[in-house]
């Protein structure tokens, strides 16, 4: 079918002239004179291009081409302008009409105009329609992507259970090889869960993120585990050991690392536990580490258990006085321990022996 063309022009000859071109092109013409008419010919039109003067009374083609670009997008605008006039239709371009020819109109300039215009229309319309498409998509895309964060959200419930089941299963498992160290050292009955409470409580307060406070909490209950290779009869002895058991004692970290060593989330508790014996001056063991090169668990867990060794009773001495215990650890901080541990564990004291307290 024939494309269909309205023609707007207030001169009738100029019309006459237009519509006898392009009906013997074989196009559908519609006809109006402008004027205050011309936007109701513009709405019953239907027409697929417009072909527009720029200079009529009344209401001039600047209005209608206005009137056009909000209300028929994919309809182009042919200008028709005089030839002095050029300037003019260069600007009406830019305000979005498609092309122009100039009066007096020859037959090949309005055809080729006619034919790119309506090969424009066709490429406006298929963009519509792509745009259409996008959009279309664009809605199923977010509608995929609520669906999908709604079945994340599920998985994440799933997930968050299996790892809440997994830690929990972790800490059961913490707490039996916890209880098997005490069970073979007499001596440290619930130092494993006063460490615990002691170096979390300590580890808060520095400012650890959760992950590394839920390492600290393992580590501090496991730290002495390699005490399972140790004999029994050196750890049960009554009284002060001698260089040779001193020496067998001091295993007990490497044993430790090797009996977590593979065990899942248990990389950082077992290099935590290898550390704990490590001193800040870096006269420690076993491998003489220094300073912040001790991990932080490990420096930690030092200073936590130098004073629940000192405030609690053992077969062969009674736990020593606050007081005592205070000056032992300013005397050992930046030797022993690390000095910014020891202060922060001064500072909140109070705080941190009270959580320990809750059994």
């Amino acid at each position: 079918m024939a494309g269909k063309i309205l023609i707007i022009d207030d001169e009738e000859a100029v019309r006459k002239v237009l519509k006898t071109h392009l009906a013997k092109e074989g196009y559908r013409i519609n006809i109006s004179s402008g004027g205050k008419g011309v936007f109701e010919d513009l709405k019953q039109s239907r027409t697929q291009v417009i072909i527009c003067d720029i200079k009529m009374p009344e209401i001039d083609g600047l209005e209608v081409l206005d009137y056009i670009r909000l209300h028929m997008k994919t309809v182009p605008v042919i200008m028709l302008t005089g030839l002095t006039d050029i300037s003019v239709a260069v600007d009406v371009m830019k305000r979005g009409a498609f092309d122009y020819v100039t009066k007096p109109v020859t037959k090949n300039d309005l055809l080729s105009a006619v034919q790119k215009a309506f090969s424009q229309r066709e490429l406006l319309l298929e963009n519509r329609r792509l745009a259409r498409e996008v959009k279309r998509y664009q809605i199923l895309l977010e509608q995929k992507i609520i669906e999908s964060r709604e079945n994340l959200g599920h998985r994440n419930v799933e997930l968050s259970k299996a790892y809440g089941t997994l830690k929990s299963m972790n800490f059961r498992f913490v707490n039996v090889l916890a209880e098997t160290i005490e069970a073979k050292d007499h001596h440290t009955r619930g130092h494993c869960n006063r460490m615990r409470m002691l170096c979390v409580e300590l580890g808060r307060i520095i400012g650890l993120e959760q992950k590394n406070i839920e390492l600290l909490e393992y580590a501090s209950m496991l730290h002495d585990i390699g005490k399972i290779g140790v004999n029994e009869l050196i750890l049960n002895k009554e009284g002060p050991l001698n260089e040779e058991e001193k020496e067998h004692v001091r295993i007990h970290p490497e044993v430790g690392r090797k009996i977590l060593k593979g065990i899942p989330l248990m990389e950082g508790v077992s290099d935590i536990i290898l550390s704990h014996h490590e001193n800040y001056d870096g006269s420690g063991y076993p491998r003489g580490l220094k300073g912040e090169a001790i991990p932080l668990g490990a420096r930690i867990i030092s200073a936590a258990d130098l004073y629940d060794a000192m405030s609690n009773d053992r077969p062969y001495r009674k736990g020593r006085p606050l007081d005592n215990i205070i000056k032992e650890l300013k005397r050992v901080s930046g030797t022993q321990l690390d000095p910014y541990i020891v202060d922060v564990f001064l500072e909140n004291m109070e705080t941190i022996v009270k959580k320990s307290e809750v059994q």
